[in-house]
């Protein structure tokens, strides 16, 4: 008898072969978790949303994440419910890399940075390869280049607007005030489409006080916070209309936004910087 073709050596073939497969198996995630929004949109995005066991409370989009096990908040982590899910990858932010160091010994932990727009482009292509989605990362990241393409050709040569984008505030009052810095995805968005930051400081999330508006004199005020649920746009409104000093008060340009993937650097920023090139400059015609 050939030896090659002995029960020993085939059971010896058979038993590589499977190590080999559970090897390459493992190379690619199978239970992942997301800690952030924009984390989970990517991966449906990919088409690897099937792959996800556990995302945060805030992760509602697509609607299939809502179906999805929820490990807490942006901030207030449950680490029990995270363990329990047993994954094999973990992605989040920076701001949460430290307290995962323990769960590195059986997931891997990927920190991908959002905060600009840059950054949010080559994280897509990071999680693609976490994901074994490399070709759907490349054809994602070039549909949102070439769609933030067509919005600043539509744009070129207008007037930049001077915009400030506040991104929180107190509900019953203009207190409290959270703007949009010059180190955000957002910032990068808004000059794509047209525009200029009011806010000109260093400060990535300003605090800014009523008096810090009048002196910026924005031409446009853009309010995004989905907590304004239930408050009526009139009554928003009401809050601005004694501020007359201000350009964007006196000709009637304060907008808002109740949509909070605004917020929210993923796959959509492309129709992000599509609307606020409209807000912009109203003639602006885009699809």
């Amino acid at each position: 008898m050939n030896p090659r073709f002995s029960p020993a050596a085939a059971r010896e073939k058979a038993i590589a072969f499977l190590f080999l497969f559970l090897f390459v198996a493992g190379l690619h995630a199978q239970r992942v978790v997301s800690l952030a929004p924009g984390v989970t949109e990517i991966v449906f995005a990919l088409g690897r949303g099937d792959k996800l066991v556990g995302v945060t409370k805030f992760c509602d989009y697509p609607e299939a994440a809502k179906k999805i096990s929820k490990i807490g908040g942006f901030l207030d982590i449950n680490i029990e419910a995270l363990v329990s899910l047993a994954p094999d990858l973990v992605i989040t932010y920076p701001e949460h890399a430290a307290k995962l160091n323990f769960l590195r010994r059986q997931a891997r932990v990927i920190s991908v940075a959002h905060g600009r727009l840059s950054e949010l482009l080559r994280s897509i292509r990071e999680i693609g390869r976490a994901l074994d989605a490399e070709e759907q990362a490349g054809r994602l990241v070039a549909g949102i280049r070439s769609r933030l393409r067509q919005v600043s050709l539509r744009t070129a040569g207008r007037k930049r607007v001077r915009a400030l984008c506040i991104a929180g505030r107190s509900p019953n009052d203009l207190r409290n005030m959270i703007a949009i810095g010059r180190k955000d995805f957002l910032n990068d968005l808004l000059e794509i489409a047209g525009g200029t930051n009011a806010y000109p400081g260093r400060i990535d999330y300003p605090n800014i006080s009523l008096e810090s508006v009048i002196r910026m004199r924005p031409e446009l005020i853009i309010e995004i916070s989905s907590r304004f649920e239930g408050i009526p746009d009139e009554r928003i409104f009401a809050f601005w209309k004694p501020l007359v000093m201000v350009p964007a008060v006196a000709e009637r340009r304060v907008r808002i936004v109740r949509d909070s993937f605004w917020l929210r650097p993923g796959p959509r920023v492309g129709q992000i910087a599509e609307e606020l090139a409209r807000l912009l400059h109203a003639s602006v015609d885009l699809p």
